[in-house]
C-alpha cells in the first residue's frame, strides 16, 4: 500500500497538471487557427504542451509528427505520475503501451484495407518504438495482411492474429478490432485485479466496464444500422467484457428495428443514464461518459490509481480534441463544425 504522502502526492500532482488542461480560451484560440503551424506555435508558446514540443520548428513541422509529440505527452504524464504509485504505475504503463500499439495497428491496417501507403508510421517518436513489443516503424512497408503479421511475429499478438489470415488477403477490420481490445482488456482487467485493492478496484472496474458496455451498445447501433450482417456476427464483433451479459447483449442484437433497439438499450441501467439524450454522433457517447466521469474523480476521488487513470483519459480526450482541430483545419472545415466534434 501507498503511504499516506504519496497517496497525497499522487492527488496533488494529478490535480496540479489538470489545472494547466487546455481551457475553452485555449480551444478558441486553436480553432481561430489557419494551419498547422500556427497551431503548433500557439501550443509550443502558450500551453502545457511545450515540453514535447521545445526542439520543433513551428514553422515547418509535418501534422502527422505534431499529432504523435502530443501523443507522447500522455506518457510522459503517465510516467510522472507513477512515480507517486509504482507499484501500479508500472503496471498500467503496460496497458498503456498496448494501447498506442493496438490503436497503430488498427489504423495501419485500415491505410492497407483502403489501398492506401502506410507513410504516417514515420511519424512515431523513438520513445514509442523504444517501449514497444514490435518494431512499429515496420508497419512503413507493408502493404497486406502477410507482411503485417510478419511484422508482429514475434509479439503476444501474433497468435491473436493468425486467425484472421486467409487465402484472399482480405482484412476482417471489426472482428480483427475485437480480437485485439479483448486482449488489451484482459492485460487491463489482470492488472487490476492482482495490483488494485477494495474501494479503488471497484471504482476502476465500474469505469472501464461502463465504457466497454457503452461502447459495445454503439457497435451493436451501427452494425444494424449500416451493415446487413447476421446476429452471429455482431456479437463475434463485441468486446467480451463489461457488465452486460451475453444473453443481454444478444436481445439487444435481436431487435426488430432502430427504434426497439434504442428503447431496449434505454431499459438498461446504464442505458438509462448515458443513451437517452444522444446527439447525431452516438459513437462520442462512451468518451463522454469516460470523460465525465474522469473530471469528478480527479477532482473529489481519494484513491490514487483512480485519479491517476481519471487524468489520462482526461489528458487523451483533450489531445484527441486537439488533433481534431488540427485535421478539421487541414481539411478546412468551419470552425463552428469542429467544435462540435470537441469533447470538453
Amino acid at each position: 500500500m501507498l503511504s499516506s504522502y504519496a497517496s497525497n502526492a499522487v492527488l496533488s500532482k494529478a490535480r496540479a497538471m489538470y489545472g494547466k488542461r487546455i481551457t475553452d480560451k485555449n480551444y478558441n484560440d486553436l480553432l481561430s487557427c489557419n494551419n498547422v503551424c500556427e497551431i503548433a506555435s500557439y501550443l509550443k508558446h502558450y500551453t502545457a504542451y511545450s515540453s514535447v514540443l521545445t526542439d520543433i520548428d513551428e514553422h515547418d513541422v509535418h501534422r502527422g509528427y505534431l499529432e504523435a509529440l502530443l501523443k507522447q505527452k500522455l506518457f510522459y504524464d503517465f510516467a510522472l505520475l507513477g512515480r507517486y504509485d509504482i507499484s501500479v504505475g508500472e503496471h498500467f504503463f503496460v496497458y498503456m503501451m498496448s494501447r498506442a500499439e493496438v490503436e497503430q495497428f488498427m489504423h495501419s491496417l485500415m491505410l492497407i484495407s483502403a489501398g492506401r501507403k502506410n507513410r504516417e508510421v514515420y511519424n512515431i517518436p523513438s520513445f514509442f518504438n523504444y517501449n514497444a513489443k514490435v518494431d512499429l516503424s515496420k508497419l512503413a512497408d507493408v502493404k497486406n495482411y502477410d507482411e503485417f503479421l510478419n511484422v508482429v511475429k514475434n509479439s503476444p499478438y501474433y497468435d491473436i492474429l493468425l486467425p484472421f489470415k486467409n487465402a484472399e488477403n482480405n482484412i476482417d477490420l471489426p472482428q480483427i478490432e475485437t480480437a485485439l481490445y479483448n486482449y488489451l482488456y484482459k492485460v487491463l482487467f489482470d492488472t487490476i485485479n492482482k495490483y488494485v485493492k477494495g474501494k479503488s478496484k471497484e471504482e476502476l472496474l465500474h469505469l472501464f466496464n461502463s465504457y466497454i458496455d457503452l461502447n459495445n451498445f454503439v457497435r451493436i447501433k451501427r452494425m444494424k444500422e449500416s451493415y446487413n450482417l447476421s446476429n452471429d456476427y455482431i456479437m463475434s464483433c463485441l468486446i467480451s467484457f463489461g457488465n452486460l451479459s451475453k444473453k443481454a447483449l444478444g436481445n439487444l442484437i435481436k431487435s426488430k428495428n432502430m427504434s426497439s433497439l434504442m428503447a431496449d438499450i434505454q431499459s438498461t441501467h446504464i442505458g438509462k443514464k448515458w443513451m437517452t439524450n444522444f446527439d447525431d454522433d452516438i459513437d462520442k457517447i462512451p468518451k463522454r461518459m469516460r470523460f465525465a466521469k474522469s473530471k469528478h474523480n480527479v477532482r473529489f476521488s481519494i484513491s490514487p490509481p483512480v485519479v491517476l487513470m481519471s487524468y489520462i483519459f482526461l489528458k487523451d480526450t483533450e489531445i484527441s480534441n486537439i488533433i481534431n482541430i488540427i485535421e478539421g483545419i487541414r481539411y478546412k472545415v468551419p470552425s463552428s463544425e469542429i467544435s462540435k466534434m470537441l469533447i470538453r
